[in-house]
């Protein structure tokens, strides 16, 4: 079969240019990621700042993290970045992250549902529904 275009332009035009501004979510949801860990080692801290506190709400923080976390390393984008940006991942098995890339859509879902219950948890105690039970 013939190629459409008398040069290949790459990733420079559409749809291919999708791929590069999907590997620019995958960094700004690093940085979420990030800011969102920061938040939750923050909630091990009690009402008087002193280390050591966990309840409810650090339990439904530290969920969410970990499963933002794992949706975000299961992208092929940070596949390819932690790969070392290799074309042929079978060439080079030892770099391969497929069995965290498999369940990527699962862990989308996981990740959104925990995102909106931890917002929900946040906001009931915002508005006083309830305190947060106290663990230890």
């Amino acid at each position: 079969m013939p190629e459409p275009r008398q040069k290949y332009t790459g990733e420079t035009r559409f749809p291919l240019i999708m791929q590069n501004i999907h590997r620019y979510f995958f960094y700004a949801a690093m940085l979420v990621a990030s800011i969102l860990t920061y938040d939750t080692v923050l909630a091990f801290r009690d009402e008087h700042y002193e280390w050591g506190h966990m309840g409810l709400g650090t339990v439904v923080f530290l969920a969410n993290a970990v499963l933002l976390w794992m949706y975000t390393l299961s992208c092929h984008s940070c596949r390819h970045t932690v790969g070392g940006r290799l074309k042929h991942f079978s060439k080079h098995p030892v770099r391969y992250l497929g069995k965290l890339n498999a369940p990527h859509a699962r862990l989308a879902w996981y990740s959104l549902i925990s995102v909106a219950l931890a917002d929900l948890y946040v906001y009931l105690l915002a508005i006083g529904a309830f305190d947060d039970p106290t663990l230890f």
